[in-house]
């Protein structure tokens, strides 16, 4: 009996609290979703990032040009497969107007390790190092390896995470932005 008249209490004190309008708890606001990746059609952040054979190359130097901007890591397997893609393209296209920078994901790799991968696949564009990780964030990086096309005037075309599907892919990409049939 004792018990049922704890638990009749309990009720009438649950029905009086609800009656009250007392709160219910709040509702976690909705996160705010983090952009994944980057945009298409805007200016291409500029960096200056240290070569890895001397020197430093600068993004705006190089308006005036297409720019293929290729984010890889030595540790990468589909970064290591689409390597003699990306210099079989620079070598076709280069003189067209084609620039491409290998950016190495200094922060996040071994400097040997990044030494024996342009020692084993030669790369003939210029290999680019980012240790601090900035260029990565400003071109909000989530995967590798990551190719970015980037017009003439300086805007992202494209924006391709995962390996690239080959060079028919590649030139539908580059022919326009060079002004090519």
């Amino acid at each position: 009996m004792r018990k049922a008249g704890m638990v009749l209490a309990l009720g009438a004190l649950l029905l009086m609290a609800c009656q009250r309008g007392a709160a219910s708890p709040p509702t976690p606001a909705p996160a705010t979703p983090v952009p994944m990746g980057l945009t298409t059609g805007i200016p291409a952040p500029d960096f200056e990032l240290e070569r890895l054979d001397g020197g430093t190359v600068r993004l705006r130097d190089l308006q005036g040009k297409v720019v293929l901007l290729n984010f890889w890591a030595s540790w990468c397997v589909p970064c290591r497969e689409e390597m003699p893609l990306l210099a079989s393209i620079y070598r076709d296209y280069h003189a067209q107007g084609l620039e491409i920078l290998g950016i190495n994901l200094t922060s996040q790799d071994d400097f040997g390790e990044v030494r024996k991968f342009v020692e084993e696949f030669d790369p003939p564009f210029p290999i680019l190092l980012d240790p601090n990780g900035r260029a990565e964030r400003d071109y909000r990086i989530f995967g590798v390896p990551t190719t970015v096309f980037i017009t003439r005037e300086g805007i992202v075309h494209r924006v391709k995470v995962g390996i690239l599907k080959g060079r028919e892919d590649v030139e539908q990409t580059i022919h326009p932005l060079l002004g090519l049939r």
